[in-house]
């Protein structure tokens, strides 16, 4: 499996990874629907796609070194806004069948408006020309979305309940077998459900380790990916849950 500098090359394979697409603008609201307040209800500033862009986690943001992924084929200036042309390219969430069908409704239905890839600047050890398939491969993605509050919430809720349902053990399929397990989070948001996804190297030699944190504060969801690829006999993985906990802590913290 080699490198690739697409935002999917490395993560649409997971069947429970959160992804979507997004325009420019105010957010969607529950499962894409435009949002919308009702007399009764405070009236909350939702945040445009810039504003969203502006809040994405950046190269300082970590201890290390970090580069934001730029896709061969895109400007090499990177705003964080999704353009139409990067619909296609983001990943997508494939809930399993146990999952409810309002849970793979609001997954079908999701559409994020801005997006980062961060890797972490350090050999890259699945690289074949390299020679020596040992060490890490390490990215992390944010996605953002914003609506008004409660359909937001309505959509957190039925992303987290579909989820839940499809824990547990995952077939091989272009990778190989895996597991979803519960993976706990810091008191962020008003919500927020975390999830460990460990998938298997098609052919052996490797593992992923997908740290997914998805966080509701008032009016925006943002779904968070610390990735960790491992590679090598005896290499240990790079982050505790503590460590993923500092990650997630720190990209709720830039939110509007």
């Amino acid at each position: 499996m080699r490198r690739s500098r697409s935002v999917l090359a490395l993560t649409a394979a997971v069947v429970l990874l959160l992804g979507g697409c997004g325009g420019d603008g105010a957010g969607p609201g529950p499962y894409g629907a435009s949002p919308t307040s009702s007399p009764s209800s405070p009236q909350v500033a939702v945040p445009t796609a810039e504003e969203l862009a502006a809040a994405l986690v950046t190269t300082d943001a970590y201890e290390g070194t970090w580069t934001v992924n730029v896709p061969p084929d895109e400007e090499a200036a990177v705003s964080g806004v999704v353009s139409e042309a990067q619909q296609e390219m983001l990943p997508r969430i494939e809930l399993c069948e146990k999952a409810s069908e309002d849970s793979r409704a609001a997954a079908e239905a999701l559409r994020w408006q801005a997006f980062r890839q961060l890797d972490q600047s350090e050999p890259d050890p699945l690289d074949m020309a390299a020679g020596d398939r040992r060490g890490h491969l390490v990215f992390v993605q944010e996605f953002l979305m914003a609506g008004e509050p409660a359909e937001v919430e309505a959509t957190f809720d039925a992303l987290r309940d579909g989820m839940r349902a499809c824990e547990g053990a995952i077939p091989a399929g272009e990778e190989g077998a895996g597991t979803a397990e519960p993976m706990s989070l810091p008191a962020v948001g008003e919500d927020r459900f975390g999830e460990l996804t460990t998938m298997e190297e098609a052919g052996g030699g490797a593992y992923w380790l997908l740290h997914n944190a998805v966080v509701r504060r008032g009016p925006v969801l943002m779904s968070l990916q610390v990735v960790d690829i491992v590679a090598g006999d005896g290499v240990q993985p790079s982050f505790t849950t503590e460590d993923v906990g500092t990650f997630v802590t720190t990209a709720v913290d830039r939110l509007p």
